[in-house]
């Protein structure tokens, strides 16, 4: 079943990994710490998720500190600049997001497959 809010979250886990991926942070970039603070915001209005919106905070957190002039700095690591470990941390929550879209439809279907069912 194509469910619109599912699929405006899929579009937005898409585009926030996109931008994560090719704007490598670690100076100040207003133009996308908005940039992910809409698309956090769009996706939680969307999905009504516990799950997914704690995910979306961390993002929107994480990549605040990413694309700011210094706070990312307090992440680095020995082996990692902190850029780079903001950025391996917002990868992880975007696939987390992904992973719970796939169980919120799978349990969507389940429950409209057994509602059909019981009207027969």
């Amino acid at each position: 079943m194509p469910y619109t809010d599912i699929r405006q979250v899929r579009e937005t886990y898409v585009t926030l990994r996109e931008l994560v991926i090719h704007h490598a942070g670690g100076w100040d970039d207003a133009a996308a710490r908005l940039k992910v603070e809409r698309l956090c915001d769009a996706a939680s209005q969307a999905l009504d998720d516990a799950e997914c919106h704690e995910r979306l905070r961390a993002v929107r957190a994480q990549a605040a500190e990413l694309y700011s002039r210094a706070d990312h700095l307090k992440w680095s690591r020995a082996t990692m600049s902190g850029a780079d470990y903001l950025r391996l941390q917002i990868l992880i929550a975007l696939e987390a997001i992904n992973t719970r879209l796939f169980f919120v439809e799978s349990m969507r279907d389940r429950a409209a497959s057994q509602q059909a069912y019981s009207m027969l």
